[in-house]
């Protein structure tokens, strides 16, 4: 699954940064998921799955005994079969607006974007570059340059864009991978506890009967049988589970992350610009009062390693040399009105208090800590008294 920013993707179909590359949108409108170029996720994809079903029809299934052989057969074939039915059918889809599906030429380069005389692609509910009416919840995707009605996600695994056509789809797609990788797991799990427990019971196929040797197993039964040694069948089910549970990790948590999304009546696209708005809060609150910060780290300190008089002169010397995060001020002290280099190159009246400290000790509470810090506050802080 391929997601983008909000805003890349709803209003945005010009040239961004995606890894540090140049990521421009076609010029020809994407129809589906066959339309060229195809994403080599895509083709890995289907690569896997051809591969994942040679071994379980062709090598591990005819292993079983003939009551479960027919069973996973039956079972496993239906869930193989269904997931290419419903997989071809995300991919096959055009997910986009109705009215870009009406009224939209294909074969027609899209026109460049030029922000300078629009904010966004889509304004009231018009897309600029289809030049067509859309509904509200239609994105205009920048890596298939059409708006997609009910825009979810644009999906690399399957290269098309997931809307409110073939999201069912595309989420059927994903449930019966992930069951169909369950299947395979309970198959190879049971091959292996038959083999170190009784072996004989993986050779009851009649081709077995002219096989004397124990080491010798016959693959791709019952149409093409070739024998090979036990070597090569441990390490083809090694790989085979391997491929199997990283799949397995992958389409799981994608799995349950979409029913969270039905769960909370989302798509991926807003639960994206949830996030990013709650992230960019927290990022603010964090740099809203950096001052207030420093003073509760101080008070804190001074109830426990700032008790003597050595160590609350360390921390009243790094308080006049903090500089003022805004670039309008960097004075230390205003009433004083020195500032940071001053305060290091020529003492002031302050450090010179803070020298005859350091020759006569004597400790000072936490209400006397907090005024000098009010004092030493940049004058830009709205929060602070003149």
């Amino acid at each position: 699954m391929d997601t983008r920013s909000g805003s890349q993707c709803s209003v945005t179909p010009e040239a961004i940064l995606n890894n540090e590359q140049l990521v421009l949108p076609p010029r020809i409108s994407r129809v589906n998921g066959w339309s060229l170029p195809l994403h080599y996720f895509q083709v890995v994809t289907w690569a896997v799955f051809v591969g994942l079903s040679s071994a379980t029809f062709g090598i591990f299934i005819p292993l079983l005994p003939h009551v479960w052989k027919y069973i996973a057969y039956v079972v496993t074939g239906g869930i193989f079969s269904f997931h290419l039915v419903v997989h071809l059918i995300a991919s096959c889809i055009d997910p986009a607006d109705s009215n870009v599906r009406l009224k939209k030429n294909y074969s027609q380069p899209m026109p460049i974007f030029d922000r300078s005389k629009h904010a966004h692609v889509i304004q009231n509910q018009f897309c600029h570059l289809c030049r067509v009416t859309v509904n509200k919840k239609t994105k205009h995707c920048i890596s298939c340059n059409k708006c997609v009605s009910g825009f979810d996600h644009h999906c690399k695994w399957i290269n098309n864009c997931v809307g409110s056509r073939n999201y069912w789809f595309f989420f059927s797609t994903v449930a019966s991978a992930t069951a169909g990788m369950l299947c395979l797991i309970a198959v190879l799990l049971y091959i292996l506890v038959q083999y170190l427990v009784n072996p004989g019971v993986l050779r009851t196929d009649p081709k077995y009967e002219d096989v004397k040797n124990t080491n010798t197993w016959l693959l791709f039964l019952p149409l093409f049988p070739v024998q090979v040694q036990t070597l090569i069948v441990v390490i083809i089910g090694m790989l085979v589970l391997l491929l199997d549970l990283l799949g397995l990790v992958h389409l799981g948590q994608l799995l349950i992350f979409h029913i969270y999304l039905k769960a909370k009546k989302m798509t991926t696209f807003e639960y994206l610009i949830k996030t990013c708005k709650e992230e960019s809060s927290k990022h603010q609150a964090v740099r809203k009062d950096p001052y207030m910060q420093m003073e509760e780290g101080f008070l804190q300190q001074g109830d426990g390693a700032l008790d003597s008089s050595a160590q609350g002169v360390k921390a009243k010397s790094s308080l006049l040399i903090y500089k003022c995060p805004c670039h309008f001020c960097t004075s230390v002290n205003p009433d004083r009105g020195s500032t940071a280099r001053e305060a290091d190159d020529a003492p002031s009246t302050s450090t010179l208090g803070l020298q005859q400290e350091t020759t006569e000790p004597m400790k000072t509470d936490s209400a006397e800590r907090k005024t000098e810090i009010q004092e030493l506050r940049c004058p830009c802080d709205p929060g602070l008294p003149p």
